[in-house]
């Protein structure tokens, strides 16, 4: 035996050899004794309905066994000389020994059936095939066949043959990678044997590797369909409940009993996500070992349960309060989805209003007078935080009526102006839990009373026509949302007593109050023409509130007229990737810039990824103090064409702008 155990150290030690990484080109070889000619079909496109099953090696080079492989002996082998067993550094392997000469159609062969319910559709096997035996019209042949192991070799796409046109350039082994044709179904067999037109002729002489002839597999990626629908019963639990708030379970029994198994529930409201996940890995083993394309790569051929009870956590804080349409899929290994559930509910996550707000004012309220609001008490559901407060300031008529927001009047307390003279204000305030929010509003102030007039002269007049009734209008939107790079900001307008009449002359204070800052800086000023108008330029800058001042008199202490406009304006991100093709295991990195004045700790840059069909967040990287990240990126088997983005969420504490992404980069791999 000792041809027979040398063949067995050969194959184990050819599979702990280096892989070359790039997918090796294969040519096809004449059959004469064994097989016709056949062209070799590339592997369908994955779609849904699809999943791979991985054999021997994962993507990531773990152990992914050899479920559904068995070895055989056909036309009276040579004793029991294949190993359907598997690992890294261990191929499957068939032999057939040189010890002894053997006769023609003996064979030892590798066969793989697919799982119950799949059909074989194409994959890709990486192989080493060595047919150098031969003897008197005999030839040492290593043979890929599929659907059907056939003795006259109709089902033959692949062979290496002695004395045949070489399989490889100037040999009669291969080493690489091979594709399964598509659309065969069947079986996969992968046989070493001996072959001949002639009977009663032998493999007796050139043998390598202590073999007449020898196939090592040393992994397999199975591309398998599988149209069985995954269905569901038995939907039930809190979720389905009226008002149903925070976090609710909902119950069902997934079933795929003709199927590779239950993978992935999702539940949505009105198309938000509540929840999306697989219930149970089944041990790990409905845990994917990769992606080829857009099929799921698993090392088992029952990857997921066909049968199982679910109880999942659906988070409805994302979703407003009232009525939503609530839908649930079950999806399998194959990417089969089924709507197993299509009805309502109502949800209700907002903080409850116990005592009503209220606001309060130092005596007379005069314009200058403060005005502070008091948010009332207020309760939320556990397990939805605290409650947090926003204030919006309102100006109403002398009845409280018709109220409008003022721009940037958004803190407990409130100053009243001379634009305020016989009007109301009030509070609106927002009460916000982890949940939900609610707003509600104080009752109106007392009607904003006209000051005193003066005991002696106010000072020079500024202006033609200067006067305490003064206004200030502006001409365009009093809100503005805008782009980091479109940020410089032109403002016109008119200067008019309240009778309409111009105030020509005038200068006008043009000042900056910063999102989040409670101070306010003077930027500049501007004078009015003849006929009242002004137009300001304002530079480029953060979210903002951009106020335009008039004192009537120099002896003024306070404003006369004031306006503003509101403008928000998104940050300013870039993103920079070294490489745009890699390798699918390869590594990129990822850098970038995020634009204006950042706080010392940085801001937070959230990168994304689209990948099946919607964009994946997968980091949080942090920037610097100049607003520079950088990161590293490694592909784990995905091959395609992937965008890339980063994105700057707003709220962040120091950093006054609003969401901001940059532009997305595509990198392909292979």
């Amino acid at each position: 035996m000792q041809g027979h155990q040398e063949a067995q150290r050969t194959a184990r030690r050819r599979a702990r050899r280096p892989r070359p990484p790039a997918r090796a080109t294969t040519r096809m070889c004449a059959a004469l004794a064994v097989a016709a000619i056949v062209v070799l079909a590339a592997a369908a496109n994955a779609a849904a309905g699809e999943w791979v099953q991985v054999s021997c090696i994962n993507p990531n080079q773990t152990g992914a066994g050899s479920a559904g492989w068995i070895s055989m002996i056909a036309g009276g082998g040579y004793g029991s000389n294949s190993d359907a067993s598997c690992g890294p550094g261990s191929p499957m392997f068939a032999i057939l020994s040189s010890d002894v000469a053997v006769s023609v159609g003996s064979a030892e062969t590798l066969v793989y059936t697919p799982p119950a319910g799949s059909t074989l559709t194409g994959g890709t096997i990486d192989v080493a095939l060595y047919a150098d035996g031969h003897g008197p019209d005999a030839s040492g042949t290593a043979v890929a066949y599929t659907p059907e192991y056939a003795y006259d070799g109709s089902n033959v796409f692949f062979q290496c043959a002695w004395g045949l046109t070489p399989c490889a350039p100037g040999s009669n082994d291969f080493t690489g990678q091979i594709e399964l044709p598509a659309g065969k179904g069947g079986n996969l067999y992968l046989s070493a044997g001996c072959g001949s037109a002639q009977q009663g002729t032998s493999c007796d002489e050139g043998a390598s590797n202590g073999a007449w002839s020898l196939v090592n597999v040393y992994w397999a990626n199975l591309r398998l369909s599988n149209s069985a629908n995954p269905a569901a019963t038995s939907v039930s639990g809190p979720l389905l409940q009226p008002g149903a708030r925070g976090t609710q379970e909902l119950a069902l029994t997934a079933t795929d009993y003709a199927g590779p198994g239950v993978y992935n529930v999702t539940v949505q409201a009105d198309g938000h996500t509540l929840y999306s996940g697989t219930p149970d890995s089944n041990g790990g083993l409905c845990v994917p070992a990769g992606s080829s394309r857009t099929a799921l790569m698993f090392d088992a051929s029952q990857p997921c349960k066909q049968s199982e009870s679910v109880a999942v956590p659906a988070n409805t804080a994302g979703v407003s309060d009232g009525q939503h349409t609530l839908k649930v899929t079950v999806t399998d290994a194959a990417g089969n989805t089924s709507v197993v559930y299509d009805g309502s509910i109502s949800t209700h996550n907002a903080p409850t209003n116990a005592a009503a707000p209220t606001i309060t004012a130092a005596g007379e309220l005069l314009p200058g007078g403060r005005i502070s609001a008091q948010p009332g008490e207020w309760s939320a559901p556990d397990g939805t935080g605290a409650v947090s407060y926003a204030y919006q300031w309102q100006h109403c008529d002398g009845e409280g009526g018709h109220c409008q927001i003022i721009p940037g009047a958004e803190g407990s307390g409130y100053t009243a102006s001379t634009g305020d003279i016989g009007h109301t204000v009030r509070a609106l305030i927002t009460a916000t839990d982890s949940d939900g929010s609610l707003s509600v509003a104080t009752a109106a102030s007392d009607t904003v009373a006209a000051p005193p007039p003066p005991a002696e002269s106010p000072g020079a007049p500024n202006g033609t026509g200067a006067g305490e009734d003064a206004q200030i209008r502006i001409t365009g939107p009093a809100a503005l949302v805008r782009s980091f790079a479109g940020s410089a900001l032109t403002i016109t307008g008119q200067l008019i007593s309240s009778a309409g009449a111009p105030i020509g002359g005038a200068t006008l204070d043009v000042r900056e109050q910063m999102q989040g800052s409670s101070s306010i800086k003077v930027l500049g000023h501007v004078t009015s023409t003849s006929n009242g108008a002004f137009t300001v330029r304002v530079p480029a800058g953060p979210s903002r509130h951009v106020l335009l001042d008039y004192r009537a008199f120099s002896g003024d202490a306070s404003y006369t007229g004031q306006a503003g406009v509101q403008e928000s304006v998104a940050a300013g991100v870039r993103l920079r990737i070294n490489h745009r093709l890699t390798s699918r295991s390869g590594r990129i990195v990822l850098s970038g810039t995020v634009n204006g004045p950042i706080p010392p700790q940085g801001v937070v840059v959230e990168m994304l990824v689209h990948y099946r069909g919607r964009w994946e967040p997968f980091r949080d990287p942090r920037t610097n103090r100049s607003g520079r990240f950088r990161m590293t990126y490694q592909f784990e088997g995905a091959v395609g064409r992937f965008p890339f983005r980063a994105e700057v969420l707003d709220g962040q504490a120091g950093f006054p702008y609003t969401a901001g992404e940059s532009t997305a980069i595509y990198v392909e791999t292979s």
